[in-house]
């Protein structure tokens, strides 16, 4: 859930700030989306979204670009400075790339200053275009780029990583090139295996992450034609979304222009977790003191008082294997009415105190302690110990009268469906199949 932006809601939550954005051409898509908020109070045009490598959009500069084409090495560099707004926009096709590498060397050299946010994404290059072993390069540079964030960057600057939106099951375009078009119809499963793989990294090293996956889930219906891109309507959802979080990250105040409870909740989340918490203590446990790190710590009496204790559990009653017979205890034994002489301990006797057939180890038993026939190798049984009979080969005849050998002993599987031949007119068993 996100908040509605306008021009002047936009411009007063970045002015004098400094953004900076790596990925694909959907993150091209929110970089244009939100240098039109800027500008204008409207959606963006559709055809505005398809240009690429424009010298100028809406004031910005292309500061560096290569030559249009679909390979993996091509490169777009924009920036935008207007109304103490600055935004830079870097294409990357790989998460750990030399773009990042200079800025961050720049940054700790102090040859330029860190950014007030990094908005980043990349997924669906790092998996697709880079041969088979891209998923596990795409693991390690992950891990790669998180380390080179942590100890670069200062606190204060805020990273963000947007999931991949969901892809359609027939995708075109730029992306999947002829060698890998096998992909398209199970990319969209890894690509939400690779957002759940990035989100427990990201998160492990302290930044954020903002599951555009999630919110688009509903909105598969304004997808562009070509599977990967977004229409106007759903890029201004993501640019709300970002501005959204950016605002309550940085404890600003929401524009206000759209109301509901989960928004209500997810802004005064953190007071209210830390009153709940505060008020669901019984007053027993507020005078508990703290425990220091430097001793050890023990359970404190009021604590290990209302911790609920394990119950004895009667225990559990030993399944009878099929081929025991059950015995007499001790107490049933010493009874004078059930037994008369001497016990025998070499004879088994049963729940009521009678004598059955002693056991004996060459002799088969089913689950009631009834004598079976005795095991033989060379014949199969049922889950019920009854003998059946072996597999034969079955004659079968095809659609013209041919007879048709079965190779496979699964016949059995196949509906009987009887029908009469019109050649040789007798009975035969149709199969569906031809072998």
């Amino acid at each position: 859930m996100s908040d509605i932006y306008l021009k002047k809601d936009a411009l007063n939550l970045l002015e004098k700030r400094h953004a900076v954005f790596f990925g694909d051409s959907n993150m091209r898509s929110v970089y244009k989306d939100l240098v039109w908020l800027m500008n204008k109070n409207s959606l963006i045009e559709r055809n505005v979204l398809k240009r690429k490598l424009g010298n100028s959009f809406m004031g910005d500069t292309l500061v560096k670009s290569s030559e249009l084409h679909k390979g993996r090495d091509f490169e777009e560099v924009r920036k935008y400075e207007k109304d103490n707004v600055c935004m830079e926009y870097f294409f990357i096709t790989r998460c750990y790339n030399n773009n990042i590498e200079d800025m961050m060397s720049a940054i700790k050299k102090k040859g330029r200053s860190a950014p007030d946010v990094i908005i980043m994404n990349s997924c669906l290059w790092d998996i697709t275009r880079w041969g088979p072993n891209g998923v596990t390069a795409y693991k390690d540079n992950m891990v790669k780029l998180m380390k080179l964030l942590k100890t670069s960057l200062p606190p204060e600057t805020l990273v963000i990583w947007t999931t991949a939106p969901p892809i359609s099951t027939s995708c075109s375009g730029s992306l999947l090139i002829k060698q890998v078009e096998f992909l398209q119809h199970t990319l969209r499963f890894e690509v939400m295996e690779a957002n759940v793989f990035a989100r427990q990294i990201v998160v492990s090293y302290g930044f954020d992450v903002l599951d555009i996956h999630h919110h688009l889930r509903m909105q598969i219906h304004r997808r562009a034609d070509d599977g990967i891109h977004w229409l106007p309507l759903s890029v201004r959802h993501m640019t709300n979304l970002l501005l959204t979080h950016i605002a309550l990250s940085w404890n600003c105040p929401l524009p206000g222009n759209f109301h509901s409870r989960v928004l209500d909740s997810v802004k005064n989340s953190e007071n209210e977790k830390t009153e709940t918490v505060i008020q669901s203590l019984p007053p027993a446990l507020m005078s508990v003191p703290l425990p220091d790190s430097s001793t050890d710590f023990k359970v404190p009496a009021v604590l290990s008082q209302m911790m609920p204790k394990r119950q004895n559990r009667a225990p559990r009653k030993k399944r009878m294997k099929p081929w025991t017979l059950p015995r007499l205890s001790e107490s049933v034994l010493n009874k004078e009415n059930v037994l008369s002489g001497t016990h025998d301990l070499g004879v088994a006797y049963n729940n009521y105190g009678e004598i059955v057939d002693q056991w004996r180890p060459d002799v088969t038993y089913n689950k009631y302690g009834e004598i079976v026939d005795q095991w033989r190798p060379d014949v199969t049984y049922n889950k019920y110990g009854e003998i059946v009979e072996p597999w034969r080969p079955v004659v079968m005849y095809g659609n013209y009268g041919e007879p048709v050998y079965m190779k496979q002993p699964f016949y059995h599987k196949l509906k009987r469906c009887w029908r009469q031949s019109l050649f040789h007119r007798q009975e035969r068993k149709f199969s569906p199949y031809h072998f």
